[in-house]
């Protein structure tokens, strides 16, 4: 919250800057790689600042640019219009999906921020990613693009509840027995927990204690038993 709330400050605060910016860019940013790629990610920082702001023509402008040529602009726009939930936000969502569908290594990123959105519901909706029928649980890059996007989602990883963390941790249980190797990568997402605070420091230790009691190949035992050491 504080870091969109910065977002928003400098967004407001400079955005005539940033809108001149985005017009002095424009013809750079449709270069193709590896010019343009400065560009490119100015544009991408002051849509992320001016939407954070709430300007709409701005929303509009990302939202246009998903179904551009550019990837790297789609990723940006995508990414700047995540925190804030708004039409644009969805709209692109789709529009990237029915794009990329037949794509696996591209819709990857879709499944990431998918499962990265701040969202009320949001196990409901990682539980939905988990269960679409694009999405491949014996595919690495899948498995870390969904659960490492939830790793990387604070309202629904870190809920006070820590029914985050539970989750996380029954799906490391059942990742382990298909894939040792990925399971034993993605559970260094509990290796900070002596960092946080006491509320949410109790709940990742039950998550760990949850992990240590279940059958775990030696892979991922080694790895949870170092972190709960460290």
């Amino acid at each position: 919250k504080a870091h969109l709330s910065m977002k928003s400050l400098l967004g407001k605060k400079l955005s005539s800057i940033l809108k001149i910016l985005l017009e002095q860019t424009q013809l750079g940013c449709e270069s193709n790689w590896p010019l343009g790629k400065g560009e490119r990610e100015l544009t991408s920082l002051a849509w992320s600042w001016l939407i954070a702001s709430g300007d709409k023509s701005v929303r509009k402008n990302a939202l246009d640019s998903v179904s551009g040529a550019s990837m790297s602009l789609s990723r940006a726009a995508l990414n700047s219009l995540q925190p804030i939930e708004c039409f644009e936000r969805e709209s692109g969502m789709r529009i990237f999906f029915e794009r990329w569908k037949n794509r696996p290594v591209i819709l990857d990123a879709w499944f990431d921020l998918k499962a990265s959105t701040p969202n009320s519901n949001g196990l409901y909706m990682i539980n939905k990613l988990l269960d679409h029928p694009m999405f491949d649980p014996l595919a690495p890059n899948a498995v870390r693009a969904v659960l490492g996007g939830l790793a990387r989602n604070p309202i629904v990883f870190h809920a006070l509840d820590g029914s985050g963390y539970d989750f996380m941790a029954d799906q490391l249980i059942k990742l382990d027995k298909r894939n040792s190797i990925t399971a034993s990568r993605l559970v260094k997402v509990f290796s900070r927990w002596k960092s946080y605070s006491t509320l949410y420091k109790k709940g990742m230790i039950k998550a760990l204690d949850r992990l240590m009691g279940a059958d775990l190949s030696s892979n991922t035992r080694e790895v949870v038993e170092l972190i709960q050491g460290n």
